[in-house]
């Protein structure tokens, strides 16, 4: 078999696609630097500073100390489900950490963070991606078996 590299990126979408994403970048870090001032563009920074410093710290080599693991343990054919649930998990954690630790809950805004269960349905979400992968392994692998 001949493996081909991957085709670079071109054509009249791909380069109006860019062009709207990057504007819409460019609006949302002018909106965040103008309308933002003192403890809120503080607190700001310091959320994305948390995310940063998570993301590198802590979900990466999660996923890729999982990745490891998992090829050396799981047949080839259930290989990407599980990788992917993996790293979904880990994206969805790190979205969910500030809700579930309540951070920004006002007491003088009950309606800011409304519900006490937010830990449950990150549970259920993350149930949820598991037997789906735990199941389109399981397929694949039986595919794999009879083929």
């Amino acid at each position: 078999m001949n493996e081909r590299e991957p085709a670079a990126p071109s054509g009249v979408a791909f380069w109006l696609c860019a062009a709207t994403g990057l504007a819409i970048v460019g609006v949302g870090a002018a909106g965040l630097v103008t309308q933002l001032e003192g403890p809120a563009l503080t607190s700001w920074l310091k959320v994305l500073a948390g995310g940063l410093v998570a993301h590198d710290l802590l979900f990466a080599p999660l996923v890729v100390i999982g990745s490891v693991v998992l090829v050396r343990v799981v047949p080839a054919a259930a290989r990407a489900p599980l990788q992917g649930a993996l790293i979904v998990s880990c994206a969805v954690i790190a979205v969910a950490i500030p809700v579930v630790g309540g951070y920004g809950r006002l007491a003088n805004n009950p309606s800011l963070l409304p519900s006490a269960h937010y830990g449950a349905r990150l549970a259920a979400v993350l149930g949820t991606v598991w037997v789906f992968a735990a199941m389109t392994a399981w397929i694949r692998t039986r595919r794999q078996r009879g083929a």
